[in-house]
């Protein structure tokens, strides 16, 4: 895309959007310009992202085509407001703040407001982001969903079901890396070199993820590698017993009620 990007609250989840987003050359570096509190996290901005920083947010979106609005949830509604005399009638906000509706930040800027969940894998082009527009900012949307294409795959879903999505592949990232974690530390305990164990538990996650990603059934997967009485069946019973996936279901509801009530 061309045009200037302000990134207003450069955390860790907008910092790596918009870092794929460079890495991909969908935007330009030095069309960027992100906001951060202090001193030192701007210099760190500046250094691992090339961009422009500022501690203003307004100046930083001053004549921006595209906001991205990665402040806490608390904050992001008061920041659109702090902004809104600096923003062109035409400019896109893109927030990021789990928890946030487009209702309540059309009642600090009446524009093109979409709300996305982006994850982290962004950062290395294998991104997951739910886009829900805010009511009359269809075509804005279709542009956001078009550009965040680029740096992963991306999902429209209306607003009621966003929080839901939020438990599946905002905060999804965590619970994979919670089982490598896991199974490092089990082998481990097995007596396994760390960093063996480690090579070994990402290559099998990755290569269970591009599996995944082909037209089988998980389940199938699951079958096909599981052999009736053998060592595979013996750990899934266990995982079973365990209640796998009734933990699941529940830190996954737990994440969805708790994006409902963080703004």
């Amino acid at each position: 895309m061309s045009g200037k990007v302000a990134v207003l609250g450069c955390g860790t989840m907008a910092g790596a959007l918009i870092g794929g987003l460079i890495d991909a050359d969908t935007v330009k570096a030095d069309d960027v310009v992100a906001t951060a509190r202090s001193e030192s996290h701007r210099d760190e901005i500046a250094r691992t992202l090339g961009v422009k920083t500022t501690a203003d947010n307004a100046e930083a979106a001053r004549d921006a085509d595209l906001i991205i609005l990665g402040v806490k949830p608390y904050a992001a509604a008061g920041v659109l407001e702090e902004v809104a005399d600096s923003l062109k009638d035409d400019a896109i906000i893109i927030s990021i703040a789990a928890g946030v509706t487009t209702e309540k930040l059309l009642a600090a800027w009446q524009g093109n407001v979409v709300r996305v969940m982006p994850n982290t894998p962004v950062r290395v082009g294998k991104g997951a982001f739910i886009v829900s527009p805010a009511p009359g900012a269809e075509e804005a949307g279709e542009k956001v969903v078009e550009i965040l294409g680029t740096v992963g795959r991306v999902i429209e879903v209306p607003e009621k079901l966003h929080d839901a999505a939020t438990a599946v592949s905002g905060s999804g990232p965590a619970y994979v890396f919670l089982v490598a974690e896991a199974m490092i530390d089990a082998a481990v305990a097995m007596g396994l070199p760390r960093d063996q164990a480690s090579q070994l538990t990402v290559a099998t996650l990755a290569g269970s993820a591009e599996l995944l990603a082909g037209d089988e059934h998980p389940a199938v997967l699951r079958s096909e590698v599981t052999s009736p009485g053998g060592t595979t069946a013996a750990a899934l019973a266990e995982l079973e017993a365990g209640g796998l996936r009734a933990t699941f279901a529940d830190a996954m509801t737990a994440c969805r009620d708790r994006a409902a009530g963080v703004s």
